[in-house]
């Protein structure tokens, strides 16, 4: 069998807080070890900054790691890609969501910045315990100068203005699924999709397509399910991200992961 590398999204995929998994489920951890005695190589790809991978994900032995939607990526301790923000228009997105008091932090590829007036947004974190996560007092611009995402909660008035802009800027609009509220958004370049940071990801390998395999349940996930070889949907993925899909697993507390591992790798 030829070597195969796997892309696993992390919430909804890995872990689903709703469900009460708050870590990978052991069962699945001991698929992954088979996998790579294998000789095949696991890597996450998820839309969180490497500041938000917890010691229970740092430690399941991942090969490496796709970032921030594809904008870095990172294998062996050695960086395949940082794909920055255009600086100008993430300072116009920025005082924008000043100007309009929405809540936002800004994600580079160690550290999640969220400025002192974005309290909501701080205390919901407090709320998870993460708020050792965050460094609240910053130079803003010199920050935007390395940043690879902004994420932001709108209000319902606030919500169209701020649509509008992302959309005329940044060519699309990345709403949250599942994870989060109708009223927030991921904000970074169109030129950047977790398909994009496989690809390089690959290359930098020297591994196929063809033998990549791609586990996802949101809207972000769309292009790599897409890309890879074989796209797999989780059962509680979103309609859209099923109907494009090759296969549709049962979801994480049904305990798809490990069935779908199975019956792909017997």
């Amino acid at each position: 069998m030829h070597k195969k590398v796997l892309f696993f999204d992390i919430d909804g995929t890995l872990i689903d807080h709703r469900y009460g998994i708050f870590e990978i489920p052991e069962e699945v951890r001991q698929e992954f070890r088979h996998l790579q005695k294998l000789g095949h190589r696991l890597f996450i790809s998820s839309g969180r900054p490497k500041a938000m991978l917890d010691d229970s994900l740092l430690s399941a032995g991942f090969d490496g790691y796709i970032l921030a939607n594809g904008a870095y990526a990172e294998t062996d301790h050695t960086v395949i890609c940082e794909d920055r923000m255009d600086y100008e228009l993430s300072l116009q997105m920025v005082r924008l969501l000043d100007d309009l008091a929405c809540d936002y932090m800004i994600e580079t590829a160690g550290h999640i910045y969220i400025d002192r007036r974005s309290e909501s947004l701080y205390r919901f974190f407090s709320g998870l315990g993460q708020t050792h996560l965050f460094v609240r007092d910053f130079d803003k611009h010199e920050v935007l100068k390395r940043t690879l995402k902004i994420e932001v909660n709108v209000s319902e008035e606030n919500r169209e203005r701020v649509e509008s802009h992302i959309r005329d800027h940044f060519g699309y609009v990345a709403a949250f699924d599942s994870h989060g509220t109708d009223h927030a958004f991921e904000i970074y370049s169109s030129t950047t999709s977790k398909a994009t940071g496989i690809r390089k990801m690959l290359e930098h390998l020297g591994l196929s397509r063809e033998d990549s395999y791609a586990f996802g349940d949101g809207i972000n996930d769309m292009e790599m399910i897409q890309y890879c070889g074989t796209g797999i949907a989780m059962g509680n993925a979103v309609p859209k991200l099923k109907a494009v899909a090759d296969l549709v697993c049962p979801p994480i507390h049904e305990h798809g992961m490990v069935r779908i591992l199975r019956e792909l790798f017997p």
